[in-house]
């Protein structure tokens, strides 16, 4: 017997004598199982309804649900058993036939794969059941249809076009503790509004799919489109070998919102997402072997879509599948205001996250990518937007390993624009971002390989502003504004201490700022060698600072206004050839004098000018 042969089978192996063995009596089954009170309820067995597997139960459980129609508490409920149907079951849309709350109609069973399982056995390639009442719930029961047929639906969800008013879009149903086996599409739902809680769907190619209704749409406002498609809770399901776990469908997918994809998980699947949407979550959803395509596959819509703390990959070397991507946001979806925060994503062959076109005012911060690029192509990054990035802030990531060392983890195919990149950790020579072109505003860390060596990328706009926050007034020549120092920890060698830097200090009470120059000498940590202030380039020390070297000289100076001091003769250093100064001759009136290299010389001088 295989898995899916086993799957099958698991909601009929508890179904014993015991278990059955009531059937008749809706109440004694009611005080075996009690899911939920039911309590003149109808049941199936009250039509005549066997439930051993064999019979044809379709005609009585039809028979139950129109019973309804009558009754005040609006419920169907299924014993334990198998109920072979051979047919569409319908619940009826009833809204404008006299039905009053009819539409609220709860179809119930006892659990589903366990020792009190209500299976509804589909023994023919179709619908199992049309539920066409708004307001409607299925509750705990297992559907199983024949394996491998491209037609079979368990549940199809959508208004009667043909009921007065027909109000197509309204539908606001349940569907919960319910399974599901073997269907090509387990669940599909036309109209807005649903609840799809702890649900299992397994062997199956879809497990939900969501479209909006061609015709029929009644109201305005917010009933109509773009807002009419909205209210999804999806949560807790269990998808097991499936195709695509969701997918939303049609020319209007790119309207759907409002939904939140939480605590779901998908083992040996595809896909947990395909379609468009916006103004939505994915939040908790675990999956585990993803292929086919990416796990996520935003292809409409996608603006105002948050992805926090989901585990998002494929299969380990001994797991089998792989996806291309984690999240993928196809090129005709816009992506906008998109929020990635705390995810895991791991095997990967590919980018985890792949944008198809432009990104705009957009965050993936705190995500951990480990075992990505199993292709091994330059082309793949962790994060790869084909399109420009305008505002898009790349934070606080741990990139692991990337097989192709020259691939930097963030790839821009476009133009970067008002963008940060910061405080990521990742192994790479080749830096954080590779982009076609960095345009203005941008703040971008490297980290490079070696020593902790970063970069800032700051084109036009995006210089580094350190703020002071120092209060009253300044005291003059304090370290009040900020650093950059270049600084030793080495307890040997070189020595603790600044070794050289820039510094901002105040220059006077009004705190007009200075920076001075940071040298260290042959035995003094962090000394100012030169400042500049509003009055110029002053040197530290008189006569202790140079202009050029030995070796490398100034070789033309152009000047207006040149101004020597004058020097007692007494205060001339030791003569150098070509050194100039200006002296006091002997009658104490400056004069200009030249070294030839063994002393000194009045130059004469002419005429007043």
């Amino acid at each position: 017997m295989n898995r899916r042969h086993l799957l099958r089978a698991a909601g009929l192996a508890g179904i014993t004598s015991t278990a059955v063995g009531g059937l008749n009596s809706s109440a004694h089954a009611a005080e075996q199982a009690k899911p939920l009170d039911v309590a003149n309820a109808s049941t199936p067995q009250d039509f005549g309804a066997v439930a051993d597997g064999v019979a044809d139960d379709t005609g009585p459980i039809q028979k139950a649900i129109d019973a309804q129609r009558e009754r005040q508490n609006k419920i169907v409920y299924f014993p334990p058993g198998t109920y072979r149907i051979t047919k569409t079951l319908v619940v009826p849309d009833a809204e404008s036939a006299g039905g009053g709350h009819f539409n609220r109609l709860v179809l119930a069973g006892a659990g589903t794969m366990g020792s009190r399982t209500s299976i509804i056995d589909v023994d023919f390639d179709g619908t199992a059941m049309e539920v066409r009442a708004p307001l409607a719930a299925v509750r705990g029961l297992a559907f199983v249809a024949p394996p491998s047929l491209k037609n079979t639906v368990g549940l199809r969800i959508a208004r009667d076009p043909a009921a007065q008013p027909p109000n197509t879009d309204d539908m606001d149903a349940t569907v919960t503790e319910c399974t599901f086996i073997e269907f090509y599409t387990a669940v599909r739902q036309v109209g807005r509004g649903l609840v799809f809680t702890n649900n299992l769907v397994a062997v199956g190619d879809v497990g939900l799919e969501i479209s909006w209704p061609t015709s029929g749409v009644g109201g305005d406002g917010v009933h109509v489109l773009p807002y009419g498609m909205r209210k999804w809770l999806i949560e807790g399901n269990h998808f097991h070998s499936m195709g695509t776990a969701i997918i939303t469908s049609g020319a209007d997918a790119h309207n759907f919102r409002g939904a939140v994809i939480a605590n779901n998980v998908l083992d040996i699947g595809k896909r947990l997402f395909t379609g468009g949407i916006i103004n939505s979550t994915f939040a908790g959803n675990v999956v585990e072997n993803g292929t086919g395509g990416g796990v996520v596959t935003v292809t409409a819509g996608g603006t105002n879509l948050t992805f926090s703390g989901n585990i998002l990959g494929g299969g380990d070397p001994g797991g089998g599948a792989r996806p291309p991507h984690a999240i993928e946001f196809r090129p005709e979806a816009k992506a906008h205001n998109v929020t990635i925060t705390g995810n895991g994503f791991n095997w990967i062959e590919g980018s985890p996250v792949y944008f198809g076109g432009a990104v705009s005012d957009s965050t993936v911060s705190s995500n951990s990518f480990e075992n990505w690029n199993l292709l091994k192509e330059e082309r793949w990054s962790a994060v790869r937007i084909n399109g420009d990035a305008e505002g898009v802030a790349v934070m606080a990531n741990a990139f692991g390993d990337n097989p192709v060392d020259a691939s930097p983890p963030v790839r821009v195919i476009g133009k970067v624009t008002g963008s940060t990149i910061v405080g990521n950790t990742f192994r790479n020579a080749a830096g954080v971002l590779y982009a076609e072109t960095v345009g203005d505003g941008n703040y971008i860390e490297r980290r490079g390989a070696g020593a902790n060596k970063h970069e800032l990328t700051a084109n036009k706009d995006g210089a580094l502003v350190v703020r002071s926050t120092s209060t009253g007034t300044p005291d003059v020549g304090s370290d009040a504004y900020g650093s950059f120092v270049a600084a030793s920890d080495q307890t040997a060698g070189a020595g603790p201490g600044v070794k050289g830097g820039v510094r901002v200090v105040p220059a006077n009470e009004s705190g007009a700022g200075a920076v001075e120059l940071l040298c260290a000498t042959n035995s003094t940590n962090g000394v100012a060698s030169l400042r500049v202030d509003i009055n110029g380039l002053v040197p530290t020390a008189d006569n202790a600072r140079d202009v050029g070297s030995a070796e490398k000289r100034v070789r033309t100076v152009y000047a207006h206004n040149l101004l020597l001091a004058t020097v007692a003769a007494a205060d001339l250093p030791e003569p150098k050839p070509g050194a100039l100064a200006m002296v006091n001759d002997s009658s104490d009136n400056p004069v200009l004098a030249i070294s030839d290299g063994k002393g000194w010389r009045h130059l004469p001088l002419g005429d007043l000018i």
